[in-house]
């Protein structure tokens, strides 16, 4: 019977064009968009770190501050109106009078374009915090005489730049691949998209209820706990089918197409446990959702708004270390947070005890939704008439 379940299912949902693209065409263009879009941020940061800067005639030191600024990836805008939105740094009078003795307060001012997003303001800020802690190197370097006077300004700005470097403090770690921004996403979108299965799942019960399979299957020598494990059990080879898949394309093709490292797998068996918990998981909340809905509109609006909502609890829309504590608590609750996290570690380079920490909880999670399912789906198919 699973045999000829499976391929019911599956002729079905080759035949549904609206299934083909919840399962494959929607977390794949996801996938897709969300890579690129990561890909080219720390290039459009960098572009937006624009600047203007006034009062030079204030300090004596305003050509000092612009190279210095230029060093740390500024493009100084001539732009010195804040009729077109740039950014500002504005230089107060008597700024040079004891700004080593920690005494010239309030001396600059910046203004921060409105248009750049709150990632962007922040890195600038330090950035030009960073800047004036050169620019106040500089300025002992010249007293200590570490510095010379009538040095050509490009050569001073070297040494100070120099002076102030501090990367030969650290040790330099090699990065792995999900390092990369733009390849950070992909296992929380491949999660995403396999989660999606709710949907095809939901269709399925409402329409075999809706044409009178489900009432027909009363009056054959079957359970209903047998047929449901059947269709629990050729959906999840579904899942695996689409699950690899997504494998595929996230971990080969998105990288090989931009030019990065290919996402590789550590573990031959533990990569098998992690798809396989990762469908089980899948299929056993599509289930618990589907035996909840009672018609279309209520299966894309459960289905698709509950999906959407975990993801956006779980750190693949916000991350994590953002979020406030109190959401940063429920993402740490949720399945597809476990799932994604799972993913994660296979592609590690070092495996550690949250592998089976979260396999644990997901197959925890997986019984709970399936025992529901079964018992909402049992209760139904008992109220069940003819119409």
């Amino acid at each position: 019977m699973l045999i000829h379940t499976l391929k019911k299912e599956a002729r079905l949902i080759a035949n549904d064009l609206h299934s083909l693209a919840v399962l494959l065409l929607m977390p794949i263009v996801f996938m897709v968009i969300m890579t690129m879009a990561s890909s080219q941020s720390q290039q459009s940061i960098q572009q937006s770190l624009v600047l203007s800067v006034a009062g030079e005639n204030n300090s004596q030191h305003s050509l000092v501050i612009t190279k210095l600024l230029q060093a740390q990836g500024f493009t100084i805008s001539a732009n010195k109106s804040r009729t077109e939105q740039v950014s500002q740094l504005i230089i107060n009078p008597q700024f040079d009078q004891q700004i080593l003795m920690r005494q010239g307060t309030s001396q600059l001012q910046l203004i921060i374009s409105d248009d750049l997003a709150p990632q962007t303001r922040l890195l600038l800020r330090e950035k030009v915090k960073a800047c004036l802690a050169q620019l106040k190197l500089y300025l002992y370097m010249l007293e200590t005489g570490d510095l010379e006077a009538d040095a050509v300004i490009d050569e001073q700005i070297n040494a100070v730049i120099t002076a102030s470097d501090v990367n030969y403090l650290l040790i330099d770690t090699p990065a792995k691949a999900l390092h990369n921004p733009a390849l950070n996403s992909i296992p929380a979108w491949w999660v995403f998209g396999v989660y999606f299965i709710v949907l095809p799942v939901s269709l399925t019960f409402i329409n075999e209820r809706n044409n009178g399979t489900l009432v027909r299957l009363k009056t054959y020598p079957i359970s209903m706990a047998r047929y449901f494990y059947n269709k629990a059990c050729a959906y999840t080879l579904v899942s695996l089918v689409q699950t690899a898949l997504l494998a595929l394309i996230g971990c080969v093709v998105i990288p090989y197409c931009l030019d990065l490292p290919l996402l590789s797998l550590n573990s031959l068996s533990l990569s098998v446990i992690a798809l396989i918990s990762l469908s089980v998981a899948a299929i056993s909340f599509a289930l618990f959702l589907a035996s909840l809905v009672s018609s279309y509109e209520q299966a894309i609006v459960v289905g698709g708004g509950v999906n959407i909502i975990l993801a956006a609890l779980s750190g693949f829309m916000v991350p994590l270390e953002i979020m406030p504590s109190n959401l940063a608590a429920l993402a740490n609750g949720s399945p597809m947070y476990w799932s994604a996290q799972i993913l994660r570690l296979i592609m590690g380079e070092t495996m550690t005890h949250s592998f089976w920490h979260y396999s644990v909880l997901l197959w925890g999670f997986s019984l709970s939704c399936f025992s529901a399912a079964l018992w909402i789906f049992n209760k139904k198919m008992r109220n069940l008439t003819w119409n």
